[in-house]
C-alpha cells in the first residue's frame, strides 16, 4: 500500500521537479518510510514508501536502471518470483525487490509483460530509448490507479487528490459518475469527477507524445473448463491452489491481522493461514483476528461462529462492538481519505477495525472480499436445469435446498425457478420489481434526461444481463464486470489512514481461473450452494462453519444506527437541499425518509444514505457544478 504519482509532458514540455514533489507530497499519509522523486525533462515520477515485505525493505523506488533506459514506479507484490527468477536475471531473495521483477519482464516481454505478473500491482514505467510510457494495473484492480490524460499531457497516481495539484486538471463534477451512483451502477472506470478516470483492471497503457493505446491483456476465457474424475480430485486442486493463494499473501515483514467475520470465506482464510503458519516452522508470524460482533443484535452477531474458529486454538482475538457506531461517524474525515461518495454504509465500522489494528502494531490486513463472486454461489442453477428440462436434478436440487433453508418446496420453486424465468417486461409490471436496485427512481427528472440515465442502465446492466439462464455465463458476467472494484478501493483508501495494506486471497488470478472452470455442480450441489468451498474444507473448517446454511445480515443495525443522525439527515432531505435539488427528486426522497423513519420500507434507506453522502462531499469539496 504504497503510493505512484507521475507526469508525462506529451507536448515536450520539462517536468518541474517542484510539481511532482507537491503530488507525492498529498499522498504522505500512504507511505512513512520514505518518499523519492524522478525527475528528467517531460517526465516525472514520485513514490511514497510503505515497507510491507521483506524484500521492499532494501527498494528504492522510482528505480532508473541506467544500462537498459528503463525507469519505474510500482505499487507492487509480485506472486511469481519463483518462476520469473527462473526465466529473467534476478535471483529471488530478499534483495531483490518486486519491482525489479517487473522492470526485469518488461524488459524481456514487453507490453505482453503484465500477463507474465502474478499478484497485486500498479506501475508505470518510463522507457527513455524508445520515449514513451508504459503502465499497468493487476487483474482484479486490486491496486489503485487513476489518470488525466489530454492531448498535451498524462498525469497519474494513487489517489485522485494528487492529481488536483496541478493546475490544468479540471475540478469539476462528473454528472454521469453521479447518475452511476445514485442508480447503483458500479462501473470500473468512471469516477465524480470530469476527465478524472480509474485504470480499468487487466489493462495496459502504452503512450508517447504522437498517440496512446489502451489494451485488456487478461479476460477471463468463456469458454474454460476443468474437467476432472472424481469429486476428490477437484477438492485436492481446489486447496492446493486456495492455500497457494493465501500464502503468496502472508509474505510479510510485520505483524498480520485477519478480519473475521464468522462467515465461510474470512474463516476459510483464517484457518488455511493457521494450518501453513503451522506447518512453517521458521515463521515468526501469528494468528490475530478482528471481529465485528453486536450485543443489541443477535440476529446480527456472528459471536456463534467466530468463537468456533477461536476455540480451535492458537488465535488471539479483537472485539470491536458495533452496537452504537453511527453510519456518520467521523464520516468528514472518510471523506477526505476516499475522495469521492461510496456505496457502503458500514465504513465507520470498518474504520474501527483498522484503527484497532494499528493500534496492535498490524501492517497487512487478509479479508475476504470477492468470495462471494469467485467461489459462486451458483445463482441461476436451479433456472438452468428447468430450462435444459433436467428435472430430476432439478427436484433433487430444490428438495436439498428446501431442506437446508428451512423453506417449502412450493415457495423456492416460485421464487428460485418459475419468477426468474419470465421476462423482464412482465415482470415490471410489479412495482416492487421496479423499486430493486440499479433504478432511476431517486434521480430528478431533469437530470436523468439530461445525463440519458435510462439509455446507461440498460446499456451497462439490464442489456448485458438479458438471456443468462445459466450459472456459468453469469459467474463470468459478475467476474468480467469487475462488481468487487468499488469495495476493493474503498478498503484500500480507509485502511491507508492507519498504514496498513489489505489483501484479498479469494481474488487471486488462478483462484479464479479454477472456480470459474469448474463444473456448476461443483459449485452448486445437494442444495448447497459454494459447495467447492464447503467440501474443501473438510477437517480444516469446523463442521457448524464449514455447513452454516446462511450468513447473519447487518441490515438492521444500519437502519438503527443511520437514525441515530435523525436530526442531521432531515436538515439535508428538507432544509438545506439547495446543493442536490437539481440531481435528487426531492419529493421521492421526502416519502422515503418519512416511511423509513416511520420504521417501514427500510429496503429503501439506501437510498437516504446514497443522497446524505452526496450532500456531505459536495459540501465539504467545493466542487465545480459546471
Amino acid at each position: 500500500m504504497s503510493a505512484i504519482t507521475g507526469i508525462f509532458y506529451r507536448d515536450g514540455r520539462s517536468v518541474d521537479p517542484e510539481l511532482i514533489k507537491k503530488m507525492n507530497n498529498r499522498l504522505a499519509h500512504r507511505g512513512h518510510d520514505g518518499s523519492s522523486t524522478w525527475c528528467e525533462g517531460p517526465v516525472a515520477f514520485g513514490h511514497q514508501m510503505l515497507f510491507t515485505t521483506p524484500e521492499s525493505l532494501h527498494e528504492k523506488l522510482p528505480f532508473e536502471d541506467e544500462e537498459s533506459g528503463l525507469v519505474i514506479t510500482a505499487d507492487a507484490r509480485i506472486d511469481n518470483r519463483a518462476e520469473l527468477s527462473e526465466l529473467l536475471e534476478p535471483d529471488d531473495n530478499k534483495e531483490v525487490s518486486d519491482s525489479l521483477f517487473i522492470l526485469k519482464a518488461y524488459e524481456k516481454w514487453g507490453e505482453d509483460c503484465p500477463d507474465k505478473l502474478l499478484g497485486d500491482f500498479a506501475f508505470a514505467i518510463w522507457d527513455k530509448n524508445n520515449e514513451k510510457l508504459f503502465c499497468a494495473r493487476d487483474h482484479m484492480g486490486v491496486k489503485p490507479f487513476y489518470y488525466y490524460l489530454s492531448d498535451d499531457a498524462f498525469f497519474f497516481a494513487t489517489e485522485m487528490k494528487a492529481l488536483f495539484i496541478i493546475p490544468e486538471v479540471p475540478y469539476k463534477l462528473n454528472d454521469v459518475g453521479l447518475a452511476f451512483y445514485l442508480m447503483v451502477i458500479e462501473d470500473s472506470k468512471s469516477t465524480f469527477y470530469k476527465d478524472i478516470f480509474s485504470f480499468a483492471p487487466a489493462h495496459s497503457l502504452t503512450i508517447d507524445h504522437n498517440g496512446h493505446k489502451v489494451e485488456e491483456y487478461w479476460e477471463i476465457d468463456a469458454k474454460s473448463e476443468i474437467i476432472l474424475d472424481s469429486e476428490e480430485e477437484y477438492i485436492m486442486a481446489f486447496r492446493e491452489i486456495f492455500s497457494e493463494a493465501v500464502k503468496c499473501r502472508l509474505r510479510s515483514a510485520f505483524p498480520i491481522g485477519f478480519e473475521l467475520s464468522g462467515g465461510m470465506d474470512s474463516s476459510s482464510i483464517v484457518s488455511i493461514a493457521k494450518k501453513i503458519l503451522n506447518e512453517d516452522k521458521k515463521s515468526n508470524l501469528s494468528i490475530k483476528i478482528f471481529s465485528i460482533v453486536y450485543d443489541e443484535f443477535p440476529q446480527s452477531d456472528e459471536r456463534y461462529y467466530i468463537n468456533s474458529i477461536i476455540n480451535t486454538g492458537g488465535i488471539e482475538s479483537i472485539l470491536i462492538f458495533g452496537d452504537l457506531i453511527s453510519p456518520l461517524e467521523q464520516i468528514e474525515t472518510i471523506l477526505w481519505y476516499q475522495e469521492q461518495p461510496f456505496f457502503t454504509p458500514f465504513i465507520s465500522t470498518k474504520w474501527n477495525v483498522y484503527k484497532k489494528m494499528y493500534e496492535n502494531d498490524v501492517r497487512i490486513n487478509l479479508g475476504g472480499t470477492g468470495g462471494d463472486n469467485v467461489i459462486s454461489y451458483g445463482t441461476n442453477y436451479l433456472q438452468e436445469l428447468a430450462f435444459t428440462f433436467k428435472w430430476k436434478k432439478l427436484v433433487r436440487e430444490l428438495r436439498g435446498y428446501a431442506n437446508r433453508a428451512n423453506i417449502s418446496f412450493i415457495n423456492l420453486f416460485f421464487t428460485k425457478v418459475f419468477f426468474p424465468l419470465i421476462p423482464d417486461y412482465i415482470k415490471r409490471l410489479r412495482p416492487s420489481y421496479n423499486n430493486q436496485k440499479p433504478n432511476i427512481s431517486i434521480l430528478n427528472k431533469d437530470f436523468a434526461k439530461r445525463v440519458k440515465a435510462k439509455k446507461y442502465l440498460k446499456d451497462i446492466y439490464w442489456e448485458p444481463r438479458q438471456g443468462i439462464h445459466t450459472a456459468k455465463k453469469l459467474h463470468h458476467l459478475l467476474l468480467n464486470s469487475f462488481t468487487d472494484l468499488h469495495i476493493m478501493e474503498v478498503e484500500n483508501k480507509s485502511s491507508s489512514a492507519f498504514s496498513i495494506e489489505s489483501r484479498f486471497p479469494f481474488l487471486d488470478k488462478r483462484l479464479i481461473e479454477f472456480c470459474y472452470a469448474i463444473p456448476t455442480e461443483m459449485k452448486f450441489k445437494f442444495g448447497w450452494s459454494r459447495y467447492i468451498l464447503r467440501v474443501s474444507m473438510e477437517k480444516i473448517l469446523p463442521p457448524k462453519n464449514q455447513w452454516r446454511p446462511y450468513k447473519a445480515g447487518v441490515d438492521p443495525v444500519y437502519n438503527r444506527n443511520l437514525l441515530f443522525e435523525k436530526k442531521r439527515l432531515e436538515n439535508i432531505i428538507y432544509s438545506d437541499n439547495k446543493i442536490i435539488k437539481d440531481f435528487i427528486d426531492l419529493e421521492r426522497l421526502q416519502d422515503i425518509y418519512r416511511n423509513f423513519s416511520h420504521g417501514n420500507n427500510s429496503n429503501d434507506s439506501l437510498d437516504i444514505w446514497l443522497v446524505t453522502l452526496i450532500f456531505l462531499w459536495m459540501q465539504k469539496s467545493d466542487i465545480s457544478l459546471n
